[in-house]
């Protein structure tokens, strides 16, 4: 294959669409295990929980192509992880020096995460939601008498999300594949699963000391962007996932243009972003642009509820923010570049809140 090949290969396969695969069902059952726990949040007048809920829904969001059994393992193994995460996050959330403190933590927690991720063979893969259910619950400021709450909020929505996983078949019904074991050999920093992890680490730990120095305006948003090429299991698919990053971000921010334009209420607010969540389902396995397309809307509705502020700010926040978490993201590539063999513990897999 010629270098000229390669590079076209490389920017066709940014837009090649993926089967259905039955996202119909993921899509539904993401978008029920969002809307109830959000609902319920705003109904007992705790509208300040809403991140925690959202956070502790995307349990939802693991195993969709997996039999009911092992689905059920997958997500109560990610729900436990991001419940935790919200925990560690909201109880950094109630220090002042919160930015500085989140970065050795952050960092920390997404090695861990991606290892644990890898253990489970989650797909969604890597440490992405993770990585958002510390980071976004630790940078918007809370006292120590919320964090039980938040705690709560986001395991009743984890377990909500698990009920929604029982009804539902996949092509895959009929028989559990066989998962290899990792063993402390493989989590060496010359091991795939090792470098892995260090490239989280180095990446995470890159963000956070940007972040804490520029004071930028959702700190979570460059850490999760930061953490969605290195998701990815080789260097030819991160470059693909950093190009769609920035295309679906672009498209994105003008769909959210319009539906922030409209200024929802709070219940309509809800319902949109019940709808743009099984969107997001229905189109992010085929093409993560297009699944950007309608996250990126429901991300900053979501965060508007939180912490509301002008339009114009929220989308050239998060148009710089991209700009920031890709190239670190990417630098953190280049450095711990290593070739991956198909023996490797990350397969190639739809990788969704590769979405945040």
């Amino acid at each position: 294959m010629t270098q000229a090949t390669a590079a076209r290969s490389w920017w066709a396969a940014v837009f090649d669409l993926g089967p259905h695969a039955g996202a119909h069902w993921t899509a539904l059952r993401a978008s029920l295990a969002i809307f109830v726990p959000l609902v319920a949040c705003l109904a007992s007048g705790r509208g300040d929980l809403l991140l925690y809920a959202a956070i502790g829904a995307f349990t939802a969001l693991y195993g969709r192509h997996e039999p009911v059994r092992l689905r059920l393992a997958m997500q109560a193994q990610a729900g436990v992880v991001l419940v935790v995460g919200v925990v560690v996050g909201a109880l950094v959330a109630t220090v002042p020096f919160r930015l500085w403190l989140l970065v050795p933590v952050a960092a920390a927690w997404a090695g861990v995460a991606v290892v644990l991720a890898e253990l489970g063979r989650w797909h969604p893969a890597g440490a992405l939601n993770p990585v958002f259910a510390l980071t976004a619950s630790a940078t918007v400021p809370i006292t120590l008498s919320t964090v039980p709450a938040a705690a709560l909020a986001a395991a009743g929505a984890a377990v909500f999300a698990l009920l929604l996983a029982l009804p539902g078949r996949s092509p895959r019904d009929g028989g559990d594949p066989e998962r290899p074991r990792l063993s402390w050999r493989d989590l060496r920093p010359s091991s795939p699963v090792g470098s892995h992890a260090a490239r989280y680490l180095l990446g995470i730990a890159a963000a956070g000391v940007t972040v804490a120095t520029t004071g930028i305006g959702h700190p979570y948003w460059t850490y999760i962007t930061a953490s969605v090429p290195m998701s990815a299991p080789d260097l030819h698919a991160r470059l693909i996932r950093a190009a769609q990053r920035v295309i679906g971000t672009a498209a994105g921010l003008g769909v959210a243009a319009l539906v922030l334009a409209a200024h929802p209420s709070s219940y309509a607010a809800i319902i949109l972003i019940a709808v743009l969540q099984a969107c997001t389902e229905l189109t992010t396995g085929r093409n993560y642009s297009l699944g950007l397309v309608f996250f990126i809307p429901m991300a900053l509705l979501l965060g508007d509820l939180m912490l509301p502020a002008p339009i114009d700010t929220l989308l050239s926040q998060r148009a710089l923010e991209t700009v920031i978490g890709l190239t670190i993201a990417l630098a953190a590539t280049v450095i711990t570049h290593e070739r991956r063999t198909p023996q490797s513990q990350t397969p190639p897999r739809d990788n969704l809140l590769d979405r945040a």
